[in-house]
């Protein structure tokens, strides 16, 4: 049986949906606009981050503003209904990572958070390495598979000791860390 442990409870990883949450893709001007940094980084701006795909193309992963999207202008994509998007957290999340995806999410050498483009278990995966104090990840991918990715998640993260939570957990997480960027 699945639960949903209160946040106040310590765990190695936590797993929570965040799928409510606005999130777009942005391309052409809007892109260099945003001064987004490199591409595979992300920045953090008025409470979304923004992981540069390409010079011209970003995706948006609002986290902390308003949860009804209200885009700037046309070079915004509207996905919050098109895509799943899941958080991870807690200290034993880059060993779940680790399982999860072929690539090396880590990347000691870049302070910033690094925004990639992978699979996880045959799924077309975003994933955003948080970089915060302590681990955390942004997992997204197209609605239609989300329930295989969430699957895959509790699966990989059973022996991490995962637990599914609340919104409120991560938000009592990400808070407790101090304003990104």
């Amino acid at each position: 049986m699945i639960r949903f442990d209160p946040p106040e409870r310590a765990f190695p990883v936590g797993l929570v949906d965040l799928s409510h949450r606005p999130k777009a893709v942005i391309q052409g001007p809007a892109v260099r606009d945003l001064d987004a940094g490199a591409p595979g980084r992300a920045s953090w701006k008025s409470g979304a981050y923004i992981g540069l795909l390409k010079s011209d193309e970003a995706f948006l992963f609002d986290i902390a503003g308003p949860t009804t999207p209200a885009w700037s202008d046309s070079g915004y994509t509207d996905m919050t209904e098109g895509w799943i998007l899941l958080g991870l957290f807690g200290p034993r999340t880059p060993e779940l990572m680790a399982r999860l995806v072929p690539l090396d999410v880590e990347r000691p050498d870049i302070p910033d958070p690094i925004y990639l483009v992978t699979e996880a278990h045959g799924l077309t995966l975003q994933s955003l390495n948080l970089r915060k104090s302590q681990p955390g990840f942004l997992l997204a991918c197209r609605r239609s598979h989300g329930q295989n990715l969430y699957d895959s998640c509790l699966r990989t993260g059973r022996p991490f000791g995962l637990n599914p939570v609340g919104t409120e957990a991560f938000t009592d997480w990400f808070t407790s860390l101090g304003t990104p960027g």
